[in-house]
């Protein structure tokens, strides 16, 4: 998949799946659109800086994501 934006549904939520640097390495991560008051919200994403709200996936979290979009198109 190219390093570009995509817009997918996550847990409810629209976000853009991008890279993200962390600790000198980019990974991938889920960043919302909009923040949300719902619960679900506050457990699936962090604040990983002042008002920027992401979800740093993991490799097999990514290839699901991944796998889901290929299976849809």
């Amino acid at each position: 998949m190219e390093e570009c934006e995509v817009k997918i549904y996550y847990k409810g939520f629209l976000c853009n799946l991008a890279p993200y640097r962390v600790m000198g390495e980019d990974r991938h991560a889920l960043f919302p659109v909009t923040q949300s008051n719902d619960p679900i919200f506050y457990e699936e994403f962090d604040e990983v800086h002042y008002g920027l709200w992401a979800k740093v996936l993991t490799d097999e979290e990514y290839q699901e994501i991944i796998d889901a979009i290929t299976k849809n198109e």
